[in-house]
């Protein structure tokens, strides 16, 4: 079973950027047949003012089809001149003209010109196409690189012009017709001198700007190749029946997706998914499992971490080569890396399972014959999962993961950063080196991509403790220990074993391929989403970006506290006159510096910490108004702007509180209950529901208003090293609660685990800084407010135990420490190992 779901952008975005050998990184890409014609690409010059010339006239241009496409038939260019004629050039299949597909046409007769383009369907090499008009000689020449096509026509010696690329819109010339083209280096010249020039470099927008500051073009539709390098682009998004696995054909750029009863091959040329049932009934699949394919035989090998569990699929004829039995536990070992040397070896390496981390070494030898021998040795690198690993022609390069050298989870697991080189003919590992890191805690996405050409890697890297995730692709060096970020980043939601994500690079496309799966609880369903950006990926600019959904009037209410914190440096020389009495709420953060503790706002404030309040703009606490449904209808559009900028659906909404209610019903219920929504916030000023996008979101006006969730959120991003300041910052939100404690709604537990995973990981760099004898009284504070987020968190339970005897409170730290035991206990059904002793030393 396939469930597609409605993507946010156009899948027919993947066919058109395809690379020439040269690295070309501009040029407009154009949606053709894929596409309904509303959404296909056009190109307008001088459609507005037209573009007049006398005598000769030549418009020039470069452009490259996309191979491998079904349908090529369309308009490549279309010149009015004078408002009456038309002079086209189509790629046409009328077989009375051979292989020349390429026709001119003059009004509404064919020209004697015809051609070709050598390569087309089989390359994505550029070409250069001139067409000359000279009035004087009644000639109109067609140049297509150093062949030329001449026929007499009759022009006028004055004549003004309008340019159409592709799809247009204009009058009776009307055309959606549009073969699968990019278009760049547009231009114009008068009797041999340039007038006009459309590089066509952009990579927003719609208008292509004249780099001689003339006349600039109007596109519709446009898929600018510069963005394709910098912006993945999301192809496909689907869910399918059961667990799910991933394997690539780099030969053909086929993604394959392994479910428990079809297979599905991804297209990457052609953007199809092929569906395909097994004919050997269901196979019994579990969410560990892993896939590769063998390019010699064409089959699929799906396996577990030990081998143990393993099937080969023939993707020709979708026959399994046997039902595998039920799992055992030692093949419940999820986020291990594999490798396929040559096409006769199967490697294993890492995972996790069972609160434990993995280094074992599995092997296997393949084809699969009766004989199930599998090799085992211990690999001698510290046990871990959620690390990448790619192949040379020797071995393979491992890199990162999340473990600890005792293999056990609840022994101080940490992050790791070290690159391996395991060599295939030795069977050892080598460490090459220790990555230099000065961003958040990493781990990684399952595979790199080796090139060997220049020493480099490629590879997704993400937080491990956010769930609303974001892979961030790095390029590194195989032989020194740097990396930087580029692309953009792809959302990811991150739930342990519950989640994956692979990265694959198609040379044929000349295109990096990522794709996650998700597949939560009982693993019944999983999502899939693939995404794809242009070789080569452009260097991430360095300046971030605000955090998501602030509008004006947040950014205003975040400016006024950022003036608080203006203030109290001004506050402190204030101090030290006597100006402002000494039992002024002020804390001493350091002998020059105070921090000053202002009133929380009560007037237009909404409060998610702690108990759920708002307040009108006359300081009145409105929060009895919001009915249970109106408040989880509140909070879902607010938490969704924040968080994603965009909003939520109207079908999100009624899947999320009405999926129990028949379609109309559900629209009804939304219809009503936006309404009453609609008049409680009528109450605070710049504070109003919009859905001017198509998506319901909050939008703010000119007046502050103040969300403690947004003054969270520009806290805990500023940078990796929080200040005492901010910490205070921090446990002045926090102190009123968790996020949100009385609301239990599925939709809200990824927002919770997020933010309390931020705030410990905050706290604890915070406390890792700094001496914990300059403050301890300041630590045991926000250890306590951390317990509302995280009850049973030991590197937090032992910082304050260690504080409490600092203050000589021995009762308390004991104190501390048996709650803890307490809480430990009923979590996880077992007792926590390390006495107190043994967690204070």
């Amino acid at each position: 079973m396939i469930k597609f779901h409605d993507c946010c952008l156009c899948f027919f975005l993947l066919v058109f950027c395809v690379f020439t050998a040269s690295g070309q990184t501009d040029g407009l890409g154009f949606c053709s047949h894929e596409a309904i014609p509303d959404k296909r690409t056009g190109l307008a010059l001088g459609a507005e003012q037209p573009i007049c010339f006398t005598n000769s006239f030549e418009l020039s241009f470069e452009i490259s089809f996309i191979p491998a496409q079904k349908n090529y038939f369309g308009y490549v260019v279309r010149v009015i001149q004078n408002e009456e004629k038309n002079i086209d050039i189509l790629y046409d299949y009328d077989p009375k003209f051979g292989d020349k597909h390429f026709r001119v046409i003059v009004g509404d007769s064919y020209s004697g010109i015809s051609f070709d383009i050598p390569g087309l369907g089989k390359t994505d090499d550029w070409h250069q196409i001139r067409l000359q008009l000279d009035a004087q000689q009644d000639m109109l020449t067609i140049v297509r690189d150093q062949e030329s096509f001449r026929e007499r026509i009759t022009f006028a010696e004055k004549s003004c012009y309008r340019v159409f690329f592709g799809a247009n819109d204009y009058k009776t010339f009307k055309n959606a017709d549009v073969p699968p083209m990019k278009i760049r280096n547009i231009r114009m010249n008068e009797q041999g001198t340039l007038r006009y020039v459309w590089p066509l470099n952009e990579e927003a927008g719609v208008i292509a700007a004249d780099s001689l500051g003339k006349g600039p073009g109007t596109a519709v539709n446009p898929v600018w190749i510069k963005k394709m390098h910098r912006n993945w682009q999301p192809l496909q998004q689907f869910t399918v029946k059961g667990p799910a696995s991933v394997a690539f054909n780099q030969q053909e750029g086929i993604l394959y997706l392994v479910s428990r009863d079809s297979l599905f091959s991804y297209h990457l040329l052609s953007n199809k998914i092929v569906p395909a049932a097994y004919i050997t009934g269901e196979q019994n699949l579990f969410s560990a499992y892993q896939s590769v394919y063998n390019a010699r035989t064409r089959e699929i090998y799906t396996f577990s971490l030990d081998l143990k569990k393993m099937g080969s699929l023939k993707v020709d004829s979708l026959a399994w080569n046997k039902y595998m039995e039920k799992k055992e536990r030692s093949s419940e070992y999820g986020h291990f890396n594999k490798y396929l040397q040559g096409d006769s070896l199967l490697y294993t390496f890492n995972g996790y399972g069972f609160f434990l981390y993995r280094s074992d070494i599995y092997s296997r030898a393949v084809p699969l014959t009766n004989n199930i021998r599998v090799d085992s040795i211990t690999s001698g690198i510290t046990p871990r999962y959620l690390a990448a690993a790619g192949a040379d022609a020797n071995g393979l390069y491992m890199i990162g993961g999340y473990g600890n050298a005792s293999g056990k989870q609840v022994l101080n697991p940490k992050n790791l950063y070290d690159l391996q080189y395991f060599d295939a003919r030795s069977h050892t590992f080598k460490k090459l080196y220790e990555l230099k890191k000065d961003t958040e805690e990493f781990v990684f996405a399952n595979s790199l991509v080796i090139d060997t050409t220049d020493q480099s890697y490629f590879g997704l890297i993400f937080p491990k403790h956010k769930f609303n995730s974001g892979l961030q692709m790095i390029k590194g060096s195989l032989t020194r220990p740097v990396f930087q970020a580029v692309g953009s980043s792809i959302p990811f939601e991150f739930q342990d074993v519950d989640a994956y994500a692979d990265l694959f690079y198609s040379p044929t496309a000349k295109r990096f391929v990522v794709v996650t799966l998700y597949s939560p609880d009982d693993h019944s369903n999983t999502s899939v989403n693939i995404y794809s950006l242009y070789a080569p990926p452009f260097v991430v600019e360095s300046t971030p970006p605000p955090p998501a959904g602030i509008g004006k009037g947040w950014l205003l209410a975040i400016g006024v506290l950022t003036v608080g914190l203006l203030m109290s440096t001004i506050l402190a020389g204030l101090l030290k006159r006597k100006v402002i009495p000494e039992d002024a709420p002020a804390l001493l953060v350091n002998d020059k510096a105070p921090y000053i503790r202002y009133p929380s706002p009560m007037e237009n404030a909404i409060y998610l910490f702690g108990d759920f309040q708002v307040y009108d703009a006359a300081g009145n606490e409105i929060t009895r108004l919001f009915t249970p449904l109106v408040k989880e209808l509140f909070l879902i559009i607010l938490l969704y702007t924040i968080k994603w900028e965009r909003g939520i659906s109207a079908e999100k909404l009624k899947e999320q509180l009405w999926f129990d209610k028949s379609p109309e019903s559900a629209r009804n219920n939304l219809a009503v209950n936006i309404a009453k929504l609609k008049n409680i916030l009528d109450k605070i000023n710049g504070c109003e529901l919009s859905k001017d996008t198509g998506y319901w979101k909050i939008k703010t006006g000119e007046a502050p208003l103040y969300i403690d969730y947004i003054a969270y959120l520009s806290g805990v991003r500023q940078n990796d090293k929080p200040t005492r300041v901010e910490m205070l910052q921090l446990g002045d939100i926090i102190q009123r609660g968790s996020f949100l404690p009385a609301d239990e709604q599925d939709w809200l537990d990824p927002f919770k685990s997020e933010i309390a995973n931020e705030i410990v990981d905050r706290y604890l760099h915070y406390a890792a800084a700094v001496d914990i004898k300059e403050d301890p009284g300041f630590l045991i504070r926000l250890a306590d407010y951390l317990y509302a987020f995280d009850a049973v968190n030991e590197d937090v339970m032992r910082l304050k135990c260690k504080a409490l005897i600092l203050l000589g409170k021995h009762s308390l730290a004991r104190s501390t420490f048996e709650n803890f035991v307490r809480e430990y206990r009923k979590l996880y059904g077992e007792d926590y190992q390390p006495d107190f002793q043994q967690t204070i030393a």
